[in-house]
């Protein structure tokens, strides 16, 4: 990202000409100018308008991002509503299952954020931020930051099998718009690979435990279909009271 931004002002600094949209042209070159020099190499300098606190905040998938039905089709992650039935991934049986959607831990449409653009050998990708959990063959579940070139995922292929796949590519991708459903098994499958829905709690069992009771008051009660923007009040909660109480379980 830093190069590109550096690749473009020195571009752009020498097409800026007389026209009617000159000082928008000038604006956008100046503030692209100053995020380069203020922030590459490093994102914390005190003269940097992106913070790293504020990027980790972010702990969920691209909107452009597509979801698995129970029915085999796809539906745009933007779009999901609770009680959706959805495909997921069973941990103790290794196989895909059914599930439903209790909520969104997190929905946010038009702020952007930086994700870890993983892709496959087949050429599947998955745009999720830095501490999303996913599982792996031989790691178990791993912090999207901690993935690395040549380790095996899980996806579904055209015949709804689950497969391993092995990572080719790994980017950096600044995108708009970013979700985070919540389902009864605690997985899904986004982009034909398989996910956690929990991040920044560094075990994805751990994090299922946690949110047992927003599971018990869904089955009980029931969830809006409306998705509320910004972080569910009950996982801010939670989140809060663990980097309070046992800090070492939340990874920044």
């Amino acid at each position: 990202m830093c190069r590109s931004t550096t690749l473009i002002t020195e571009c752009a600094q020498s097409h800026i000409s007389e026209c009617i949209g000159e000082r928008i042209g000038i604006a956008a070159f100046n503030e692209l100018k100053g995020l380069s020099q203020n922030c590459c190499p490093d994102r914390n300098g005190p003269n940097c308008s992106i913070r790293d606190s504020v990027i980790n905040n972010q702990r969920c998938f691209s909107a452009d991002s597509l979801v698995t039905l129970s029915n085999g089709k796809q539906k745009s992650i933007a779009h999901l509503q609770s009680g959706d039935a959805l495909l997921a991934y069973n941990h103790k049986t290794k196989q895909i299952t059914s599930t439903h959607l209790i909520t969104m831990l997190d929905f946010q449409p038009h702020h952007f954020a930086i994700f870890k653009q993983v892709t496959t050998s087949t050429g599947r990708q998955l745009s999720l931020t830095s501490s999303h959990l996913l599982p792996t063959d031989e790691h178990d579940y791993v912090m999207a930051k901690n993935l690395a070139i040549a380790m095996n995922i899980y996806v579904m292929n055209d015949d709804d099998v689950m497969i391993r796949e092995t990572i080719s590519n790994l980017t950096d991708v600044v995108k708009q718009g970013y979700m985070a459903p919540l389902t009864e098994e605690g997985t899904l499958i986004v982009n034909n690979v398989v996910v956690s829905c929990y991040a920044t709690i560094n075990s994805h069992y751990g994090a299922h435990i946690i949110l047992a009771p927003m599971r018990w008051w869904y089955r009980l009660f029931g969830m809006s279909s409306d998705a509320m923007t910004g972080i569910h009040w009950f996982p801010k909660m939670l989140y809060e009271a663990a980097n309070t109480l046992i800090p070492s379980i939340i990874q920044k």
